[in-house]
């Protein structure tokens, strides 16, 4: 994955990742559902249910960024895109994303809860560091 500016922004260090549906299927663009799981995951939502009616709380904030002119998907949806991206390269996509925000906030601790790597299962949780950068 080639070096992004310190001033990319977290779609921009998803950018690598290609969309698994058809083409012509497609009603949701992929940066839309990557910002909308993303968002919630860092707010704490845990599966694609919570997800999507935290999509449907703050559309309006999702919409600052995107357009979301069809709205939100159906928690099925977003479960079948992000469980057909490639795990990988969401790893390494999401990793260099938290390297960014650790060289931009050295103060920001970013932990991955659980440890299989399916980019459905990551959850994150940002939090401030206050010396106590060994609790979980």
């Amino acid at each position: 994955m080639p070096h992004l500016p310190r001033s990319a922004s977290v779609l921009d260090h998803f950018s690598a990742l290609s969309d698994p549906r058809q083409r012509w299927r497609v009603l949701y663009p992929l940066p839309e559902i990557l910002l909308l799981v993303l968002c919630a995951t860092l707010s704490g939502m845990e599966d694609f249910v919570e997800i999507r009616l935290w999509g449907g709380q703050r559309l309006d904030f999702l919409r600052r960024f995107l357009p979301y002119e069809r709205g939100l998907p159906a928690h099925d949806t977003l479960n079948d895109v992000i469980n057909g991206l490639d795990a990988e390269l969401f790893k390494t996509c999401f990793a260099n994303w938290v390297e960014a925000l650790r060289e931009r906030a050295p103060d920001i601790i970013v932990r991955r809860d659980n440890q299989d790597g399916n980019p459905a299962t990551i959850r994150m949780r940002m939090r401030r560091c206050r010396g106590d950068e060994g609790r979980a």
